[in-house]
Formats: structure tokens, sequence, C-alpha cells
């Protein structure tokens, strides 16, 4: 009894820390708004569109751009305002699946505020992915179950915008899906698709097209530096293949200032995640309805997501507080809807087995207070290398004794 006193004291005040937290990094997050221009990675990411032939990730950037045609008006503020539509939907979706299931909900409000995540500008189209991802894999499974046309012809129409929108979608929904699916026509309806993003990468000369497309937008509403220097979204369809990936690799496992501390707390942030994820029933919570949670359902699906979007975690991407996120979010949402998925995967399921049977003998790890540390001090940058400051207590810190 005591425990449980223990641990709903503590989640009860870790959720208010939390949200004043979330609050808080949103008047951050508006704070610099009115100075991002049109060339940041963060607008112009959304910009690119098929004006200047067909590319990775334009079909958003194409449905801007006819929509500015049919209706001129400030496509930056949209844009920058798209991530407080899609970050509060996707917290209430989850929130509902954790209700739903009866999971402690306490690790929604750690992801919600770590690296300051959730009502981040900088996290561009995640949110929407996520939700999408959410979409695809309840059509997935209801289509399993009932062999309906409808549900099978959702699946399709999701898969394509999620590929046209964001093609390392593919790493995070695709896995999970040919497991439950085999090599039936779901899961191979959608390769021609992934085939042709994945080649149309594009070249400087479309990405300077794609910009000059958007030229009226930049005379209606001029900002900033004026539209003759191209954005880094289309700039980065010029990029060279190998000095990229040497790039991401460098700057997510060593910084821009190479630390000793680098591979002690990448260590950390990692296996903080998975501790966060698969004993999330520790933090228990006065008024939420308290159910059975897997432990083990969850390591394989985090382990599952985790093995798949190596390639975002590598050569793809620097973005720790985005990839981990996303690998987090799909993972609950694999657990809740293909449980037995991942478990498919030999390998996979004799790890979770040895790693929860390992961790199940240490009683600190079922402490709330343990659980709670692990919470305030894992850190999780937004881009780039880890640092000790990338947590929340470390953004609490900044945020009390840097105003100082």
């Amino acid at each position: 009894m005591r425990g449980n006193l223990l641990a709903y004291s503590l989640s009860t005040f870790f959720i208010l820390l939390m949200l004043v937290v979330f609050f808080k990094h949103g008047q951050w997050t508006l704070g610099p708004l009115s100075e991002t221009l049109y060339q940041e990675y963060y607008v112009s990411d959304w910009l690119i569109n098929y004006e200047g032939g067909f590319v990775r990730r334009g079909l958003l950037g194409q449905l801007l751009f006819w929509m500015y045609g049919i209706w001129p008006f400030n496509v930056r503020e949209f844009i920058l305002m798209l991530p407080f539509i899609f970050s509060p939907l996707l917290l209430l979706l989850l929130l509902r699946m954790f209700h739903r299931l009866q999971w402690s909900p306490t690790v929604l409000f750690c992801l919600c505020s770590l690296g300051g995540g959730f009502l981040s500008v900088c996290i561009r189209r995640d949110y929407l992915v996520l939700i999408l991802a959410y979409a695809l894999f309840s059509l997935v499974s209801r289509w399993l179950r009932t062999g309906r046309l409808t549900y099978f012809l959702g699946y399709f129409f999701i898969s394509v915008v999620l590929i046209l929108s964001y093609e390392p979608s593919v790493f995070i929904v695709f896995p999970s899906v040919f497991l439950v699916a085999g090599k039936r026509l779901l899961t191979w309806t959608v390769v021609p698709v992934i085939l042709v993003t994945f080649l149309s990468k594009g070249t400087a000369e479309i990405g300077l097209s794609i910009w000059q497309s958007w030229m009226p937008l930049f005379e209606s509403y001029p900002f900033g530096d004026g539209p003759e220097v191209i954005g880094m979204g289309e700039e980065a369809l010029g990029w060279a293949t190998w000095p990229t990936f040497l790039f991401h690799l460098h700057s997510a496992y060593v910084g821009p200032e190479p630390s000793w501390l680098t591979a002690p707390l990448i260590t950390y942030m990692l296996a903080g995640t998975y501790y966060l994820v698969t004993f999330l029933d520790v933090a228990k919570v006065p008024f939420w309805p308290s159910g059975s949670f897997n432990a083990r359902i969850m390591s394989n699906a985090f382990l599952l997501q985790f093995i798949a979007m190596i390639p975002m975690f590598t050569v793809l991407s620097c973005d720790w507080g985005r990839n981990i996120p996303l690998c987090t979010v799909s993972a609950l949402f694999i657990a809740h809807f293909f449980p037995k998925a991942a478990g498919r995967v030999s390998f996979i399921d004799k790890t979770s087995c040895h790693i929860q049977s390992m961790l199940s003998r240490c009683a600190v790890l079922r402490s709330p207070i343990f659980y709670f540390f692990v919470a305030m001090t894992v850190p999780m940058p937004l881009v780039l290398a880890p640092k000790i400051e990338d947590s929340i207590a470390g953004l609490i810190f900044q945020s009390v004794f840097g105003s100082m």
C-alpha cells in the first residue's frame, strides 16, 4: 500500500511538472517564430513540391502550392503553426489509446517534454506522420480481421500519402506490416511507390526550380532575407549522398564539440528510453484505470522499431529528438495493434526475454523514485549529439538559473 501511495504521489507530481514544462516550452517556441525565415529548414522543407519535377516528400508542398494558387495566404505562418495543431491531436490520440488499454500515461508526458519534442516547431512533419501511422496500423489490423476491401483501399491510400510526404516513414511502418501480412498483396502493393520515391531524390537544378515556383508567395508576403537565397529544404535535394551520410553520423555520434561524455550519454539515452517504455507500469496514476501491461510485448515492439529505423538513427538523420519519439510512439502503436508481430522474430523475442529477465532481478528498477529519476535526467537532444543539459532537469535548470 505504501509503495502504491508513493507511486501515485510521484506520478501526480511528475505529470503536473510536465504540464508546466509542456506549456512553458510552447511559450519558448512561440517566441522565435517571428524570426523564422522562409529559407530555414523548418519552413522550406514543407515547400518542396513537384513544380520542378517529381522528388521525395513533395506531396505536402504540392498541396500547399495548389491551396495558395486558389486562395493566397501566408504559407510561412501556416507552416509554423502546424505543430500546434498536430501535436495536441497526437497527444489526445495517445491518451485515448492508453486509457482504453489501461496503461499508465506517465511515459507520454516524458515524451512531451524530453528535448521539448512536442509543441516544437523544429519537429516539422513528425506529428502528422505518427497520426497517419496510427491510421495505417488500424486499417491493416481491421483488414486482416475482416478482409473488407474498403480497409485495404484505405491502407493503400494512407501508405501512398505517407511515402510521398516523408519517405523515411517506410522504415517506421512497413517492417511491422510485413511481419503481420507476410507476402500478401497488402505488403507489396506500395513497393513501386517506395522505389520511385527513393530513386527520385532530385538535383540542385530541381531544387532551385521548386524554390522559384514560390516567387509569387515571396513577393506577396516578403519576409527575412528575401527569396534570392534558396531554402535549405530545397537545397538539400542537391546534396551529395556520401558527404550527407558522413555529416549525419558525425553530428549524431560526435557532435560539433566532441566530448568523452558523448558515448555514455547516447547509451544512457537509448537505455533510459527503453526502460521508461517497458517499465511504465511502475508509475501508477490515481485517476487512471490500472490494468495489465506486458513488458515483453512492448520490448519486442521497441526493439523491432529501433532495428527497422537504424538507417534513420545513422546515415539518414542526426535528429535524436525526432527519431526516438518516432520510434517510441510507433512502437506503442505496434504493441497495441500487432502485439504478436515482433515476437515472430526469434532474435528479437529472445533478446527481450533475456533483457527483461535480467532487469526484473533488480528491485531498484521497480521503484517509482528511480523511474522518475530516469525520466528527469535522460538526455533527449532535438538535434546533434546529446549533452547533460538535454534533459528535463537540464531544461528546468537552464530556465530557472539561466535567467538569473
